[in-house]
């Protein structure tokens, strides 16, 4: 997410700048610089940096008061409370904004650093930044945080291609965009990070300075008619790696090759770190632990019997104690109590819905612009059988965050709300983007091939996703379903006493019906559990 959204006219470029030079001074980043990125159209890229920023400064200015498109970025933010006016000239504001106190730096000028009327423009940005942060609970320092910390050096440039002139300060700075949008890490700001340029830094003392857990390092040269990158996370505590690895993209395409290095990279890192980050909590005594240490560990928890779902429960309940206002887990909570009453496994279902509800409103209080609040959000409004809220918290998450969880996330609900060929369509982007990371996407594809009919295409998808997952039963169901419908009985059969080694004294009415609480449509319900029943019949006609 970025700081500051600077709205401004154009006419007035040269005026702002040193104002971004005192936003950025402040450790802030701001998105200003208007020029269109190739494919995209000015309203999308527009609206995406809005709903990525965490508020937004307008410049009011005689050109400025007059722009539509001031205007209607001033709207955004008043309606979000986000809103943080400067006046540059001394003029009348637009009605609709004249009840929002603005910073007055009429006759400023970029030397005096020192103006009470620029700290106080300053004090009111920290206090936007604050209360979204707050919300957003990302607080400014991660020191002492269980949550994964990041700082990602600037690559060293070892090219002599004058093509490729800034490619590696472009790429650093994209790795850091992408793995910010994730919301839960903490990445620190690209000019607190630049100061370590060149390699020669010890990691541990970059840890020490930045507070951070995770340093990501690296170096891009170009190799024939390829572009390598070689990249490696390192322990900022010891210095040990966590992971490296080498890319190549041909040079063909610098702009395709660049985007596509950041989402590699960027996927490899946050997956490498998470996963490194949730061995050190699983490390870390109980009563250590603060509410993120609780909530990933419950995240952990099994789901397929009550006492693992109780000890889940048990743990985001300990994580809300510790910090009510923690939006993560109020929703984790509603998300736990929505799971619990698909899986009949609650004692009071009209009680736990109603406190699911509360659970939810209160988290999208707290944490309106966490994309991962939103996202569960979503879901747990998808579980409840609110379809139409569950669709449109999702596409607000991907807003927020235009990264994979959230693409899944949308892709999921979608797929539930009976939607297959747009949630397949996402799955297989996915996919593509990267080949690597398929995993999570694999039972996602599985369920939308067969909802759609297409059980040759399911097939191998739940077969790869079981052995992602093999501890997930749904995925022997889903292949037993499309086994069974495409006539080989003794494979079909074969997965479900698969299901039956995990879950003793399992049976098919069992999986048949969790299937079905799955789905929101009836086609989905009948294609999904088809196979299954047909082998109930003759279950039933054997005995």
């Amino acid at each position: 997410m970025t700081d500051i959204f600077l709205s401004y006219a154009s006419d007035d470029r040269l005026r702002v700048a040193p104002l971004v030079s005192s936003f950025e001074a402040q450790g802030w980043s701001v998105w200003w610089d208007r020029h269109i990125v190739p494919g995209t159209s000015f309203d999308d890229m527009i609206e995406q940096a809005l709903a990525q920023s965490a508020c937004v400064v307008v410049v009011w200015t005689e050109a400025s008061v007059t722009s539509d498109w001031v205007r209607r970025e001033a709207l955004f933010g008043l309606d979000q409370d986000i809103l943080v006016p400067v006046l540059l000239d001394d003029i009348e504001l637009p009605f609709a904004f004249r009840r929002t106190q603005a910073a007055r730096l009429i006759g400023w000028t970029p030397h005096d650093q020192t103006s009470a009327d620029l700290e106080s423009l300053l004090q009111g940005i920290r206090h936007a930044l604050g209360s979204i942060r707050g919300a957003a609970e990302a607080p400014a320092s991660p020191k002492g945080e269980e949550r994964p910390s990041f700082a990602v050096l600037p690559l060293d440039d070892l090219t002599n291609d004058p093509a490729l002139l800034g490619l590696a300060e472009g790429m650093t700075e994209d790795i850091i965009t992408h793995l910010a949008q994730n919301p839960t890490f903490f990445v620190t700001a690209r000019n607190l990070s630049s100061q370590f340029k060149g390699g020669a830094s010890d990691v541990r003392e970059v840890g020490r300075t930045l507070s951070v857990r995770y340093v990501l390092e690296g170096s891009l040269r170009k190799v024939g008619s390829n572009i390598r990158v070689v990249a490696q996370l390192i322990d900022a505590e010891t210095g040990g790696h966590i992971w490296t690895e080498t890319f190549n993209e041909p040079i063909e395409d610098i702009g395709t090759a660049q985007d596509s290095l950041t989402l590699k990279i960027s996927n490899a890192v946050a997956s490498a770190g998470g996963n490194d980050n949730f061995q050190r909590i699983l490390r870390t005594p109980r009563d250590e632990l603060g509410p993120w240490g609780l909530l990933a560990l419950a995240a952990a928890s099994p789901t397929n019997h009550r006492e693992g779902r109780e000890r889940r429960q048990n743990l985001i309940r300990s994580a809300i104690a510790l910090d009510a206002s923690s939006g993560v887990a109020h929703v984790r909570l509603a998300d736990v109590l929505a799971q619990d009453l698909i899986a009949e496994f609650s004692e009071d279902p009209d009680a736990d819905r109603k406190q699911a509800l509360t659970e939810i409103e209160s988290a999208l209080r707290l944490a309106p612009r966490n994309a991962a609040v939103v996202a569960i959000a979503a879901t747990t409004y998808m579980n409840l059988g609110e379809t139409r809220r569950s669709i449109s918290l999702a596409r607000k998450a991907l807003a927020l965050a235009p990264i994979a969880p959230s693409s899944v996330t949308l892709a999921n609900v979608l797929l539930r709300a009976g939607e297959a060929e747009e949630a397949k369509s996402i799955y297989e982007e996915l996919a593509e983007k990267a080949p690597k990371d398929l995993g999570p996407n694999h039972l996602g594809l599985a369920y939308a091939y067969t909802i759609l009919g297409d059980y040759e295409q399911a097939l191998p998808h739940a077969e790869d996703w079981e052995l992602w997952s093999p501890h997930d039963y749904t995925a022997c169901l889903v292949q037993a379903n499309a086994l069974s419908l495409l006539g080989e009985t003794d494979a079909a059969q074969a997965a479900i006493q698969r299901v039956q080694v995990t879950i003793p004294g399992f049976r098919l009415e069992q999986g048949i019906a969790s299937l079905e609480r799955g789905q929101h449509t009836e086609t989905a319900k009948e294609r999904i559990t088809a196979g299954l029943k047909l082998m109930l019949e003759k279950e039933h006609s054997a005995n």
